[in-house]
C-alpha cells in the first residue's frame, strides 16, 4: 500500500502529459494517412483510408469524423459494395461509441451485423458482433454483451488479430466473474493470458493478470491472487502507464474501508472522483459515489449518505448503466433497512431487482432477493420471506465460498427459528458457522480462536433448542431447564472473563498512550534545544565572526596600497592573506547557512527553497529545476515544520550531488489540501540493483519524514536515475 500513496501526484501530472502525448500522436496518424490518401489511386483502398482515419479524428473532431464516414458509406451503397457497407456502419459505429454515444453506436452496429449476415460476410459479422458486445457492456447489459462477445469469438477465424481475440477473452472472463461463473472466468482468462505471452501483448497481459487476481480474490484464493496483482504491477511500472497504476484508487480505498480507517479510505475515494470529474466518466463517478455512500454507513456518519447515493443513481442514469443502477438502488435499499424505512426499502430493492435481472447475473440477483427476504422477516411476512430466501439459495453454486453463500444461510437460520422449525434452523446455523471459519486465512488464525467461545455458544444455543422440541414429546422437561440453567452459567461466566478481558486492554492502551506521548514531547524539546542551539551559532557566525573577519579584511585592504613597497614581496603575501581571508568569510556565510538559513528567517519558506536551489544551480556541477505551487501561507505553520521542510529538501539534494552522479535534477513541491507532496527526480546512474543498505543520511532523512507522520517513497532503476517522493501531512490546526 505505501507503493500506491505516491499514484495521486504521478496521475495529476500524468493526465496532462498523456492527453498531450495523445494528441501528438493522433495527429500524427492522422497526417500520416492524409498522405496515402493523397497519393491512393485505387478508390476503394482510397476509402479504407479514409474510414481509417476517421476512427483516429478525436472526440471534439466528431462532426467531421461522422461527415468522412458517411460520405464513403454513400459511395459504397452506389457501388452496390456490401462489404465497404458494413465496414463504414462499423467505423460510424466506433466514432459513436468514442463519443460515448452508446444507442448510436449500438444501430450502426446492429445495421453492419444484417449486411453482414446478408451478404455471408464472415469477418463482417465477428466485428459487428464484437462491437455489439461492447456496446451493451459499456451500457451495463452484461448478459446480452456476453452472448455477443460469445459469437464474436465463436466465428473468429484461426487467423483473427490478437487484439481482438484479447478484447473477447478479457471481457467474457470478466463477466463470468461478475455472474458468479468462477471457473469459465478462469478458463476465459487463461486463454487471454496464453495468447498475450505468446504475442508479448504486456499491455493485454496485465489486465488479464490483474482481472484473473480479482476473480481469484472472489472464491478465496488470496495467494494466488497476491501473485497475480504483483505481475500486473510490475509489467505496468515497466511501460510507465502511470494511468494503469492510478486506477487502483479505488481499490485501496476499499482496502482501507475493510480495514476500518474510513477518514483514509474517503481521502482516496475523493481523489479517485476528482480524477473521474476531470475525465467525464460518469461510470467512475457513479461507482465512487456508491462507495462514498457505502463508507459513510461503515463509518457510522449519515449526514450525506443519501446525497452520494442520489449522485450516483445520477451518473448511471446518464450513460444508461443498468448494473450501476442495480448496484446504487440495492446499496440504497439496505441503507433505509437499516434505518428502519421498510416501505421505501422495499421500493428501491424492488427497483434494484429488476435493473439486476436485466443484467443476468444470478450473484448480484441472489444478493437482492436474500435482503428483500430480510426485510420481509423483519417486517413479520415470514412466508414471503422464506420464498425469496430461498430462491436467492438457489441461484448460487454452494461448492464455493462466498459472503452471498454466508448471508442466505445466516437469513435462512434466523427465519426457521423464528418460525419455531429448530432442526433445520440450527442446520442452516451450522452451515454458517463452518463456512464462516473456512474462509479465514491463516493471518485469522488467531481470531478464530477467540471467537472460539462465540461459536461454541451459538451452535450450542440452537443445539438445545432442537433438543427441546425433542425432549417434549418424550416429556423430559427437567432435563431440559437443567441445560439451559448451565447455559446460562457460561454465558455469565464468560461475560465475566470478556469485561475482565477488555479492561485489560484498555489499561495497556492507555499506558502505550501515554508512553508514546512522552517520546514525542522528548523528541520535540530535543529538535526545539537544537534549534535554538544552530540558531544562536549561526547568528554569532554571521554577526560576530563574519563582521570581525570583514574589518580585518579591510583594513588588509588599506594597507596595500601605504603601506608596502612597490618591488616588496609582502605585497604578494597580503594578496594570499586577502584570499584566505575572503575563504574564511563564505565558510562562515556557507556553515551559517547551513546551520539556519537566513533566507528562511527573513524571507520565508519559499524563498529559501529558491535560495538553496540558486546556490546547487551556481556551482555549474549539476543543474536544478524547481515548479512549487502553493507555500503562500507557510508563514502560518509552526517553525518547526518549515524548518523541517527546509531540511528535507536540503538532505535530498545533497544525497543526490553526493551520490547519484547526474546533471539534471527536478524539484517539485505542492501544497494540497492537507498535505504538502516533495517530489524530486535526477537523471543519474539510479539505485544499486543488489540492494544495498540504507546509508546513514537516508535514515535520517527517513527518520525526519516518520517525525512528521510523513511518508517517503524512493524508487529507481540502475542508470535510469532515481525518484523520490515524499507526503508530508499538513498541521491543523496549524501552529504559529
Amino acid at each position: 500500500m505505501k507503493d500506491l500513496l505516491s499514484c495521486y501526484v504521478f496521475l495529476a501530472l500524468a493526465l496532462c502529459q498523456t492527453a498531450f502525448a495523445q494528441r501528438n500522436s493522433s495527429r500524427d496518424a492522422i497526417d500520416s494517412i492524409s498522405q496515402l490518401i493523397t497519393s491512393e489511386v485505387d478508390p476503394e483502398k482510397r476509402d479504407e483510408l479514409i474510414l481509417k482515419r476517421a476512427v483516429q479524428y478525436p472526440a471534439e473532431a466528431y462532426d467531421q469524423a461522422v461527415e468522412e464516414a458517411e460520405q464513403v458509406l454513400v459511395a459504397a451503397q452506389r457501388a452496390v459494395n456490401a462489404e465497404g457497407v458494413v465496414h463504414a456502419y462499423i467505423t460510424l459505429g466506433n466514432i459513436n461509441h468514442k463519443s460515448r454515444k452508446y444507442r448510436q453506436a449500438l444501430g450502426y452496429d446492429s445495421l453492419a451485423l444484417n449486411l453482414a449476415k446478408d451478404a455471408g460476410y464472415r469477418k463482417g459479422e465477428v466485428l459487428a458482433f464484437g462491437n455489439i458486445g461492447r456496446e451493451f457492456y459499456a451500457r451495463g447489459d452484461l448478459k446480452t454483451a456476453a452472448e455477443n462477445y460469445s459469437k464474436a469469438l465463436a466465428l473468429s477465424p484461426s487467423n483473427a488479430s490478437t487484439e481482438s481475440l484479447l478484447t473477447y477473452y478479457n471481457q467474457l472472463g470478466v463477466i463470468n466473474r461478475i455472474f458468479g461463473e468462477f471457473r469459465q472466468s478462469i478458463i476465459y482468462l487463461d486463454k487471454g493470458i496464453d495468447l498475450a505471452e505468446e504475442n508479448q501483448e504486456l499491455r493485454s497481459l496485465a489486465l488479464l493478470y490483474m482481472n484473473k487476481a480479482n476473480t481469484l480474490a472472489e472464491t478465496s484464493q488470496y495467494d494466488e491472487s497476491a501473485t497475480l496483482h504483483l505481475k500486473s504491477i510490475t509489467i505496468k511500472e515497466q511501460l510507465g502507464d502511470r494511468l494503469g497504476l492510478g486506477q487502483s484508487y479505488g481499490n485501496l480505498a476499499i482496502v482501507f474501508r475493510r480495514a476500518k480507517e474510513y477518514d483514509k479510505a474517503i481521502s482516496y475515494f475523493f481523489k479517485n472522483r476528482d480524477i473521474a470529474t476531470a475525465l467525464g466518466e460518469h461510470k467512475s463517478l457513479g461507482l465512487v459515489a456508491s462507495n462514498l455512500a457505502v463508507t459513510y454507513i461503515e463509518k457510522g456518519d449519515f449526514d450525506e449518505v443519501r446525497g452520494f447515493f442520489n449522485e450516483a443513481i445520477l451518473n448511471f442514469d446518464k450513460i444508461s448503466d443498468i448494473r450501476g443502477l442495480g448496484l446504487s438502488y440495492h446499496n440504497y435499499g439496505n441503507f433505509l433497512f437499516d434505518m428502519n424505512e421498510l416501505d421505501s426499502a422495499e421500493v428501491l430493492m424492488k427497483r434494484a431487482l429488476g435493473f439486476r435481472e436485466k443484467v443476468g447475473s444470478d450473484t448480484e440477483i441472489s444478493s437482492t432477493l436474500a435482503n428483500l427476504g430480510r426485510l420481509y422477516l423483519k417486517a413479520g411476512k415470514v412466508g414471503l420471506a422464506e420464498k425469496y430466501i430461498l430462491d436467492a439459495q438457489s441461484r448460487l453454486d454452494t461448492t464455493h465460498k462466498t459472503k452471498g453463500l454466508l448471508d442466505v444461510f445466516s437469513y435462512l437460520s434466523t427465519l426457521y427459528a423464528k418460525k419455531g422449525d429448530y432442526r433445520k434452523a440450527f442446520e442452516y446455523q451450522s452451515k454458517f458457522l463452518d463456512l464462516e471459519k473456512s474462509m479465514l486465512n491463516e493471518n485469522e488464525r488467531i481470531n478464530i480462536l477467540k471467537a472460539e467461545s462465540k461459536y461454541e455458544l451459538e451452535k450450542r444455543d440452537l443445539q438445545l433448542a432442537f433438543e427441546k422440541d425433542k425432549l417434549r414429546e418424550r416429556q423430559f422437561n427437567i432435563i431440559l431447564i437443567a441445560a439451559l440453567v448451565i447455559l446460562a452459567l457460561v454465558a455469565l461466566i464468560g461475560i465475566s472473563l470478556f469485561r475482565r478481558k477488555q479492561a485489560k486492554e484498555r489499561h495497556q492502551a492507555q499506558l502505550m498512550q501515554l508512553a508514546q506521548e512522552h517520546r514525542i514531547a522528548t523528541a520535540r524539546a530535543l529538535r526545539e534545544a537544537e534549534k535554538e542551539e544552530r540558531k544562536k551559532i549561526a547568528g554569532k557566525l554571521h554577526d560576530e565572526v563574519g563582521a570581525q573577519l570583514s574589518i580585518a579584511r579591510l583594513n588588509i585592504n588599506q594597507l596595500e596600497s601605504t603601506m608596502f613597497a612597490a618591488d616588496s614581496e609582502a605585497g604578494a603575501k597580503l594578496e594570499a592573506a586577502q584570499k584566505l581571508l575572503g575563504d574564511m568569510s563564505e565558510t562562515v556565510r556557507a556553515i551559517s547557512h547551513s546551520l539556519m538559513p537566513i533566507a528562511l528567517e527573513k524571507y520565508g519558506l519559499k524563498a529559501a527553497i529558491l535560495d538553496l536551489v540558486d546556490a546547487v544551480n551556481a556551482s555549474g556541477k549539476i543543474r536544478v529545476e524547481e515548479v512549487i505551487d502553493g507555500l503562500a501561507n507557510a508563514d502560518s505553520w509552526s517553525d518547526e515544520f518549515r524548518f523541517g521542510l527546509y531540511r528535507i529538501v536540503q538532505e535530498v539534494l545533497s544525497n543526490i550531488i553526493k551520490h547519484a552522479q547526474a546533471s539534471h535534477v527536478l524539484v517539485q513541491i505542492v501544497e494540497l489540501q492537507r498535505s504538502v507532496t516533495i517530489y524530486m527526480e535526477d537523471n543519474g546512474k539510479g539505485l544499486d540493483s543488489n540492494g544495498a543498505p540504507l546509508g546513514l543520511g537516508l535514515k535520517l532523512l527517513k527518520s525526519n519524514i516518520e517525525y512528521f507522520n510523513g511518508v517517503i517513497e524512493i524508487n529507481g532503476r540502475e542508470n535510469q536515475g532515481t525518484f523520490v517522493l515524499i507526503e508530508l501531512p499538513l498541521e491543523s490546526p496549524a501552529v504559529g
